[in-house]
C-alpha cells in the first residue's frame, strides 16, 4: 500500500508532532481559543521546525542537496482552518484502488466520509485506513498546482482522534508528499471525490 522510502523520515516527525500537538490540544477549551492562539501557533511553529531538520539531516530524506536545504515552505499558521468533521462510516473492507505517480495503482480501505465548512463553504472529502492502523486524508483544492503540490497534499490522522462520530482535522498540519521535492518517490494522487472548492491556505506550499 505505502511506500516504506516515502514514510520513512516523516513517520518519526509526526509521532513527535502528534505527541506536542495532542497535549497542546488537551489543554484548550473552547471558550479560551482566542486566548490560546499564540501557544497553538507556536506548538506547529514547533513542529514544522522538527520536520525541517529531519529533512535536513536524515539518510532517507528526499531533499538532494542536503548543504543547501533552509527548509520547506508554509502558508502562515491560521487556526480558521482547525475543524471538526462529522463521520460517516463506511462497511469495513471496502477498499478503493488510487492512482500512484508512478502510474501503478494501489488499493486503499475506505474508512469513512467526513463532512466540515471551511470559509463558509460545505466540504467532503474520503478517509481511508491504513494497514498499520493509522488514518490517511489525501486531497486537493484550488491552491493545487498553483501555491501547492500538483498531485495534492495530505494530513495523517489516528483512531483515537475518533469521539462521537467527530474528528479533528487540523490543515495547518497538512503536508505535501515526498514526491514533491524528489520525483524518485512514488506517491497516492487524491481521488476525484477528494477535492475542496476552496483554496485552502494551510500547510506546506511550494
Amino acid at each position: 500500500m505505502f511506500k516504506n522510502k516515502f514514510f520513512l523520515v516523516f513517520t518519526s516527525v509526526i509521532l513527535v508532532a502528534i505527541i506536542i500537538y495532542s497535549f497542546v490540544d488537551s489543554q484548550e477549551k473552547p471558550a479560551e481559543l482566542p486566548k490560546s492562539d499564540d501557544n497553538y501557533a507556536k506548538t506547529i511553529q514547533q513542529i514544522r521546525l522538527e520536520k525541517d531538520q529531519a529533512f535536513k539531516e536524515e539518510k532517507e530524506s528526499p531533499i538532494e542537496k542536503k548543504a543547501e536545504f533552509k527548509g520547506l515552505h508554509y502558508f502562515e499558521v491560521n487556526p480558521a482552518y482547525k475543524v471538526v468533521a462529522t463521520m460517516d462510516m463506511l462497511t469495513s473492507g471496502q477498499n478503493i484502488k488510487i492512482n500512484m505517480t508512478g502510474g501503478e495503482t494501489e488499493e486503499y480501505e475506505a474508512f469513512a466520509n467526513v463532512k466540515f465548512e471551511i470559509d463558509g463553504k460545505k466540504c467532503a472529502l474520503k478517509l481511508f485506513k491504513t494497514p498499520e492502523g493509522n488514518l490517511f486524508l489525501p486531497f486537493r483544492d484550488l491552491t493545487t498546482n498553483k501555491e501547492t503540490y500538483g498531485a495534492g497534499r495530505y494530513i495523517d490522522l489516528k483512531l483515537e482522534d475518533i469521539k462521537d462520530k467527530t474528528i479533528k482535522i487540523d490543515f495547518n498540519l497538512c503536508y505535501q508528499p515526498y514526491c514533491a521535492y524528489n520525483p524518485t518517490y512514488t506517491c497516492p494522487v487524491p481521488p476525484a471525490e477528494n477535492f475542496l472548492n476552496v483554496a485552502l491556505k494551510a500547510g506546506e506550499r511550494m
